[in-house]
């Protein structure tokens, strides 16, 4: 054989390179029957879950002085659970907030004493067992695999964690729509009216936790619809998903039907769940709104200033008293009119809400979400965010595009509870019930794509390219969110400062106050200015009683005269003037004080003694004499100051006088003792006097000032 036929016959039986070729992707969805070890997978999930929840809660039980001290629409809630465990269990006027929340707190406060850290620890269990549910509601479309990932995601999903570690309704909303997607699930596959009618049950339990969920009724139908067109297997009867829709409603009116007629009842007002709706829908969207706080124009920002003010607001431009419902259809038709009257600012901002809901950043509704997780949780630890689901999720509804009728259940419910955030006003917590359903897409795309990847296949070019657009989509937003980001660190600073000052750490209260301020000198913004005087007075307070009093007279005097603790302010400014030998400035800012407070006890005082120090000892004597006419105060305090005035005036007997009744009070008991002891002494009575210093010593031996006094006192001519 010639050494070219070798060649020819070597070539011919070497192995042929296949071509790459495309990945059998039905490995991925769901068979029929479980396996044994699903029983493990399910417990792995469970057990991951709650050991990461147990140590976020440790460290947030620990560290965080918000955890004891709630705040805003936590506080709320907090106040509302105790009010129902102190009698008022029905309450006496229509819900403005779905009440399902408030009432399971109460339950956990009652079967623990009140205890926020049982009730927090509570949620963290419920939030294990959401996880199990997502693998659970995953198993009944797609593969073990899928389903264990998606588990094992949702364990570690950690906005999931952080809502769950405040008193707030998201981790009980995210239970019960897994629970309602779950039933509704096995429902559409085994046809049965039981199971539509506890998911219809489920669905009104979770509407009275939050009402957006019934969104989801009006595109039931066509789930009904494309899920039986999907597997082929038509339901007996004409228009099978009438009656299963009807079944799913039916369902939903067994909690629903209660809280409105004990609306009606208590306010005679049909309001079917809460009256907050057309509030809210007017919040997201007004000329001012930013498509994500809270706030209603012209009131309050607060959770109460809020409620009220919009009251307020309403009744004032129509004119009469409204009932909750005639509030809630006024600003649900103020909302309308930004939408028929201004359609391109209302187009832009409907944009730029629909944009932040698949936005990664989490944005804050109460408290600062990533300053919160970054400080006191596990932040440092890359675990699982919207910055990752996010564009995964949206691969993986690309990719199962094609069989969008099988899965029009998860799609509806995505897209359905979208349209109800992006309607009214985005934030992390609002959109946070869809997550779990974003992972189980999420996590399919990942598998997806690594068995294109095993295969070679280049379909995996593609998915990367639509990756790369999603992250685009979804992370840019990091990019642009540094000037929020800066504003919210500062108001979180300074709601940690509240936090310490309740719990008398004021040492920790000025780290975070000047924190505060030196994140707006850095990155300046103008929402600052909604906490600058809070923060100026708090700072410049705490600075006047560490005896900084240069520092404490340049926040003191940004403090505007519209601040409700203007008064407060001026007298530790004025006081801060004394200190540094400014009396003159002291003395025009008292006038000032009176000028606007006549009656003011701390402005007359502190006149008084800036008088004194500066000789019109007259005028110290009206002043102080004025304070004790008018307000009787308790403590003293104004005595001794009048008896140091009447000595240095000369009215001995005056001033003994004083000085005794300041002796009579515990918190003066030991300065006016010991003045009233040199007095004596400086009349020549020296018996009086060592009887006064005789008392201070029995009841202070260590006292080396009272022992020189004594000393001086018995050796002295």
């Amino acid at each position: 054989m010639t050494k070219s036929l070798k060649k020819k016959r070597a070539r011919a039986e070497r192995p042929k390179e296949t071509p790459p070729s495309r990945a059998n992707y039905d490995v991925l969805l769901a068979r029929k029957g479980v396996s044994r070890r699903e029983i493990l997978f399910v417990g792995i999930v469970f057990v991951t879950a709650l050991l990461i929840r147990t140590v976020y809660f440790l460290i947030n039980k620990n560290n965080n002085p918000l955890f004891f001290h709630p705040i805003l629409d936590q506080a709320f809630h907090d106040e509302w659970a105790r009010d129902i465990l102190d009698g008022n269990f029905w309450g006496q006027e229509v819900f403005f907030r779905a009440p399902l929340y408030p009432y399971v707190l109460a339950f956990l406060y009652k079967l623990s004493g009140g205890s926020i850290a049982f009730a927090i620890y509570v949620q963290h269990v419920v939030g294990a067992l959401s996880a199990v549910l997502v693998y659970l509601l995953a198993r009944t479309y797609f593969s073990p695999r899928v389903s264990f990932l998606a588990g094992m995601a949702a364990a570690l999903y950690w906005p999931l964690i952080y809502f769950e570690g405040d008193l707030l309704f998201e981790t009980f909303v995210v239970f019960l729509d897994l629970a309602l997607l779950f039933v509704l699930s096995v429902a559409l596959k085994r046809r049965s009216p039981g199971l539509l009618f506890v998911s219809g049950a489920i669905l009104g339990l979770s509407a009275i936790a939050r009402p957006s969920i019934l969104i989801l009724i009006p595109v039931l139908p066509f789930v009904f619809h494309y899920s039986a067109a999907a597997h082929a297997t038509p339901s007996p009867g004409r228009r099978p998903w009438i009656r299963q829709t009807a079944w799913v409603v039916l369902g939903s009116l067994v909690f629903i039907l209660p809280v409105m007629v004990r609306n009606y009842v208590v306010g005679r007002d049909v309001v079917p769940i809460a009256s907050q709706g057309g509030v809210n829908f007017y919040i997201g969207n007004n000329p001012q709104s930013n498509g994500s706080q809270a706030f209603v124009p012209g009131a309050r920002a607060d959770m109460y200033g809020t409620y009220q003010g919009a009251i307020e607001l309403a009744e004032r431009d129509t004119g009469r008293k409204l009932k909750p419902s005639e509030v809630s259809n006024y600003y649900t038709q103020k909302g309308l009119d930004f939408v028929i009257f201004s359609p391109g600012d209302a187009t832009r901002l409907f944009v730029k809400k629909l944009y932040m809901f698949w936005a990664g950043v989490e944005r804050s509704n109460d408290t600062y979400v990533q300053f919160f997780w970054k400080r006191f949780g596990l932040g440092k630890f890359p675990l699982p965010g919207f910055w990752l689901v996010g564009p995964f999720a949206l691969l993986g509804g690309v990719l199962l595009w094609r069989r969008w009728k099988q899965y029009s259940l998860l799609y509806l419910f995505v897209l359905s509870y979208m349209v109800g955030v992006v309607a009214f006003f985005v934030n992390g917590r609002f959109r946070l019930p869809v997550a779990p359903v974003l992972i189980i897409f999420a996590s399919y795309a990942f598998f997806h794509a690594y068995l294109a990847a095993r295969a070679r296949s280049t379909e995996l070019l593609r998915m990367v390219a639509v990756l790369i657009v999603c992250v685009i989509v979804v992370d840019s937003d990091y990019l642009s969110f540094r000037g929020v980001r800066a504003m919210d660190e500062a108001v979180s600073h300074f709601e940690l400062s509240n936090a310490y000052l309740k719990l008398e750490d004021k040492d920790s209260a000025l780290a975070e106050l000047e924190a505060a301020r030196a994140i707006q000198q850095r990155y300046p913004t103008r929402g600052y200015a909604q906490i600058a005087a809070n923060i100026d007075y708090n700072l410049g307070a705490l600075y006047w009683e560490k005896g900084l009093y240069s520092r404490a007279i340049e926040l003191l005097e940004r403090v505007p005269d519209s601040d409700p603790r203007a008064l407060a302010a001026k007298n530790i400014l004025a006081d801060c003037y004394v200190r540094k030998g400014r009396h003159a400035d002291a003395i025009a800012l008292y006038k000032r004080i009176l000028q606007l407070a006549p009656d003011d006890a701390a402005g007359l005082f502190g006149l008084g003694v800036v008088y004194r120090l500066t000789g019109d000892l007259e005028n110290s004597r009206q002043s102080l004499e004025e304070v004790l006419r008018k307000h009787r105060p308790p403590d003293g305090s104004v005595n001794l100051e009048l008896a140091r005035t009447l000595e240095l005036a000369g009215d001995t007997e005056g001033a003994i006088r004083n000085y005794k009744t300041a002796a009579a009070s515990p918190p003066q008991r030991h300065d006016a003792t010991l003045e009233l002891a040199r007095l004596y002494k400086k009349t020549g009575d020296k018996e009086k006097a060592l009887e006064y210093l005789k008392y201070l010593q029995t009841a202070d031996p260590s006292d080396q000032t009272v022992q020189m006094e004594i000393n001086a006192l018995q050796t002295g001519p």
